[in-house]
């Protein structure tokens, strides 16, 4: 079971995609000054050293958990490849709607239209969002790998 290279991918993509959760996507300045730093709980209002919640985003938090949560549970159907596949296709769609939340939506629709987002304020992502990126990359290479299986036993099969 955890010999497969798909097993092996999909530990990576769950492990990455609670890491995500923990580190900061990016920050709001205006000029040098860091006034906000937001990361998939919440958003932070920073002065001095110290920071403040403005507004909790624990649901992006929540796309990621329950796409390492798929992660996982797919390593265990590792018996039937197609349901192996489906689960898959269903975690690659909260994936891309986590990423989408994250890097999109409130970058550019919600913290700019917020009342606290002053003129001049630009949006900066930390370098290792793009650590997001890898659980996606590695649940499409899990899925083909998944499907290369699959047409081996049917090729058997076929033999037989």
């Amino acid at each position: 079971m955890i010999q497969r290279i798909q097993s092996l991918l999909l530990l990576i993509a769950a492990a990455l995609a609670v890491t995500v959760n923990f580190i900061n996507v990016g920050t709001i300045t205006l000029g040098d000054e860091i006034h906000y730093q937001f990361n998939s709980f919440t958003l932070d209002q920073v002065w001095e050293g110290t920071s403040q919640a403005v507004m909790h985003t624990t649901y992006i938090a929540v796309l990621w958990f329950v796409s390492a949560i798929l992660s996982l549970v797919t390593i265990f159907f590792y018996k039937n490849r197609q349901t192996q596949i489906r689960l898959n296709g269903i975690n690659m769609l909260v994936m891309l709607a986590a990423l989408v939340v994250m890097l999109y939506i409130y970058p550019n629709l919600v913290f700019e239209k917020a009342d606290w987002f002053e003129n001049g304020m630009m949006v900066n992502f930390n370098y290792w969002t793009l650590l997001s990126l890898i659980p996606a990359v590695s649940l499409f290479f899990a899925n083909r790998a998944i499907k290369k299986d699959e047409k081996r036993v049917r090729a058997a099969d076929r033999l037989r």
